[in-house]
């Protein structure tokens, strides 16, 4: 038996159909992940090729079928759902893309997490929402800045892991964002925005533990699985902010992201302008900075 068991009950939505495809996708990844820690691509490749090929063309299947019953039943957020299910459609096209060229240990390892991760979080996140027809938004267009990335930021913490925000103030950049863990995601368009989000350790291990069921083995050194899922994480919550706070189509936008450790030194921009926005739960810190540099 597998020492990784990612499927919860918890992920049940309510639809039978729906449920069983997403019991499939989590059973599928789960094998993936085996595979990725053991290391041992050389005698597990043709499973691992059956496996990739098996998740990219049921992802897509899943949301053709998940997109139908949202159409039969008029739900609400349906626009904003299939938007949501084509963003993912490129980037696991990407990772296909990336495996015919170069099918290593690494790239397969962040392949998993990243599924994963936006799995997880979307079926958390999202799919909860289809049966009681509740629309998607997690923002308000009266609040500010700081204010609708509290809400954004603190909602799908709760939808993915359950913590409960305690605390959240927010102040002008002062030269550093205080964690243990760092991910910048710069978003460009016509202008251009960076995001740098500071994690406790114990915030880190926390989310990773609850999306993986697999503990961090070294905070200072992530493996690719663990990184790429703290990555995921971050990219979703990117995208819902920018969402809200640009004009801009989100189609037109590119991404670009890097993890730290230890300390976020790096000193490609311009951040003085920035706001951070700083959010204590119950299971730790994160810390958000936002800044339009462009």
């Amino acid at each position: 038996m597998s020492e990784i068991c990612l499927w919860k009950e918890t992920y049940r939505i309510g639809n039978k159909e729906i449920d069983e495809q997403h019991y499939q996708l989590f059973s599928k990844i789960e094998n993936l992940l085996v595979i990725a820690k053991s290391g041992d691509l050389e005698n597990k490749k043709k499973e691992c090729h059956d496996l990739i090929e098996f998740l990219i063309d049921y992802t897509k299947f899943h949301f053709d079928t998940e997109e139908k019953i949202q159409r039969e039943m008029q739900y609400v957020g349906y626009a904003q759902h299939a938007w949501i299910h084509q963003g993912f459609i490129r980037t696991i096209q990407e990772y296909k893309d990336k495996m015919e060229k170069d099918f290593s240990l690494s790239i397969l390892k962040s392949f998993a997490g990243t599924l994963l991760t936006w799995l997880a979080q979307h079926v958390c996140g999202c799919d909860r929402k289809i049966m009681s027809n509740t629309p998607l938004e997690a923002q308000s267009a009266l609040a500010g800045t700081a204010e609708n990335i509290d809400l954004i930021v603190s909602k799908l913490l709760e939808d993915i892991c359950g913590l409960k925000v305690r605390n959240v103030k927010s102040c002008l950049y002062k030269g550093f964002v205080e964690g243990n863990v760092f991910v910048r995601r710069v978003v460009t368009g016509e202008s251009e925005y960076v995001f740098l989000y500071g994690l406790s350790e114990q915030l880190a291990r926390e989310v990773y533990f609850t999306i993986s069921s697999m503990q961090i083995e070294d905070i200072e050194n992530l493996d690719e699985v663990e990184s790429s899922a703290l990555v995921e994480i971050t990219n979703i919550i990117t995208t819902y902010i920018t969402g809200v706070l640009s004009d801009e189509p989100a189609a037109d936008f590119r991404y670009q992201s890097e993890v730290f450790t230890k300390k976020y030194t790096d000193g490609t921009y311009n951040l003085s302008d920035g706001v951070v926005i700083s959010i204590e739960t119950d299971r730790g810190e994160m810390e958000v900075l936002y800044c339009k540099v462009k």
